[in-house]
């Protein structure tokens, strides 16, 4: 008879350990857990998540600092069916960045040590990234530690160090399903040549280039779902870039092989002929730069004639009675205007000529205003010539952020097209355009022109940038317009910019 209940109380401890593996809401105390262990896991309940560890970044162990810039989140490394174990970027107080490494705070282990479980530093050869998370690269049940790193020049892939049972694997190894905004990221960084994406920081994503700030310009590093980018004052704040400790560029950055950039702008005030980047040797001296013209167009007019401006010297105006009646004359001057790059200087407004006897053929334009739009200009100048010259009229708006992508449309080596893409859509087409053929570049500005202290006391000089920047990108491969697109819509977000549907 002892025999029969001693196997009738086995079977019943089995009944019960099969009903917490499949049905734990069956079994239960009346018992509320302070941390949810979820439905599923008998070890769940046994290991719950820690108390004394989690999302608070000010009740970190004793003698580590957590840097709140990278991953920081509940998972499971454990194989225990829940996301009880939570990791994060942590260094030793006092420490610098070659001794932070990756820890994991494991379910179950309360009043335990946190930061047994963990990667190697950086020192030993651990590589860090903002753009990290966890995953499950094995298929084992439990999540590595993955993130997006540089491993060739211009070649950057997901790597993961794998969970193991008391520690990360050191091996780093391939991700080959990433999520997908990792794979989205993966798209960005492929041809990169310099990613300052001004969003917390002001590091090159792309590990090219150093920055050098001017007039204390600094931003807020704490990290935010959304942002406003890196603002500048436009009184004595810009940044200059490099690849060396004299801030040239030639070797990672290549101009002549730079065959796109991107950026989101946002100008809060039209300064005079304010640059976003000049790359050169000077003024007017093998110059790239994107920037408006003069501080804005002060009035908006209907175009109601041809894009083409008549110059006063090229007009016959007829006496009366057939009233004024503009007609183009040829010459030899017109015909030797054979590049985009010799243009002049200033702007055309529609024609406003007044015949002797009869009424105006244009109405005079309002009394201009304040400037709302500006026009873009991009130049590049091959030694002391101006080569390129593009104005895309009315492209810059005020006070509001526009992401501007400016890309070759081909694979030529010499004059390739040039597409500029105002917020997603093509605003401007140039064939046969024109590329630098200066690597070496010793001026390289970002909010600051080369122009600013090189005009004499009868000119206006170039103004700094007052404004701001974010997402700014050079691409030694062309920019396709499903790039651009994913670009701008991985902007937007950032940037919390609705769209008008949205805003209704």
């Amino acid at each position: 008879m002892d025999t029969v209940y001693l196997w009738f109380a086995v079977l019943l401890l089995i009944v019960i350990a099969v009903l917490e593996l499949w049905k734990p809401h069956w079994i239960n105390e009346g018992f509320a857990n302070l941390v949810s262990v979820g439905d599923n896991a008998l070890w769940s309940r046994w290991m719950p998540r820690r108390g004394d560890i989690g999302f608070d970044p000010t009740g970190e162990e004793g003698g580590y600092t957590r840097d709140i810039r990278y991953f920081a989140g509940y998972t499971d490394v454990q194989r225990l069916g829940q996301d009880h174990d939570f990791c994060r970027m942590i260094v030793p107080s006092g420490g610098d960045e070659k001794e932070m490494f990756f820890a994991c705070a494991l379910g179950g282990t309360e009043g335990l040590s946190a930061t047994k479980y963990k990667t190697p530093s950086v020192k030993d050869g651990f590589q860090i990234s903002r753009d990290d998370y966890m995953n499950d690269v094995l298929k084992e049940g439990r999540a590595g530690y993955c993130r997006i790193v540089k491993t060739g020049m211009d070649t950057f892939e997901a790597k993961c160090n794998p969970a193991a049972d008391s520690a990360f694997k050191p091996d780093m190894i391939t991700d080959p399903n990433p999520p997908p905004e990792i794979q989205t990221l993966l798209t960005f960084y492929e041809g990169i040549v310099f990613w300052l994406r001004l969003k917390d920081d002001m590091l090159d994503y792309a590990k090219n280039t150093v920055l050098s700030t001017a007039g204390g310009i600094e931003i807020d590093e704490v990290p935010a779902e959304t942002t406003q980018g890196l603002e500048f004052n436009g009184e004595d704040q810009f940044l200059r870039i490099g690849e060396t400790a004299d801030l040239s560029f030639g070797d990672m950055v290549q101009l002549r092989y730079l065959r796109a950039t991107s950026f989101w702008v946002y100008f809060d005030e039209f300064t005079n002929n304010a640059k976003i980047f000049d790359f050169g040797n000077g003024a007017g001296k093998d110059n790239v730069f994107c920037g408006i013209i003069g501080r804005g167009n002060a009035s908006t007019q209907q175009d109601t004639t041809s894009s083409s401006c008549i110059e006063e010297s090229q007009k016959t105006v007829p006496m009366a009675p057939s009233g004024a009646q503009c007609t183009q004359e040829q010459s030899p001057q017109t015909a030797m205007l054979t590049s985009s790059a010799n243009v002049n200087l200033w702007d055309c407004p529609d024609p406003e000529l007044f015949g002797r006897i009869m009424e105006p053929l244009h109405k005079k334009s309002a009394t201009k205003g304040q400037a709302l739009t500006a026009d873009l200009l991009y130049e590049i100048w091959d030694q002391k010539q101006r080569k390129l010259h593009i104005q895309v009229k009315n492209a810059i708006p005020l006070q509001k952020w526009v992401h501007v992508a400016i890309t070759a449309g081909n694979n030529d080596a010499f004059k390739p097209d040039l597409i500029i893409y105002i917020n997603g859509q093509v605003a401007h087409k140039e064939p046969a355009a024109w590329l630098p053929q200066n690597n070496y570049t010793s001026s390289n500005y970002i909010g600051k022109s080369n122009w600013s202290n090189a005009t004499s006391q009868y000119d206006n000089a170039d103004q700094l940038f007052k404004g701001k920047l974010f997402d700014f990108r050079g691409y030694r491969t062309a920019m396709m317009e499903n790039k651009v697109k994913d670009t701008h819509a991985w902007g937007k977000k950032k940037l919390d910019i609705k769209d008008k549907e949205d805003e209704q």
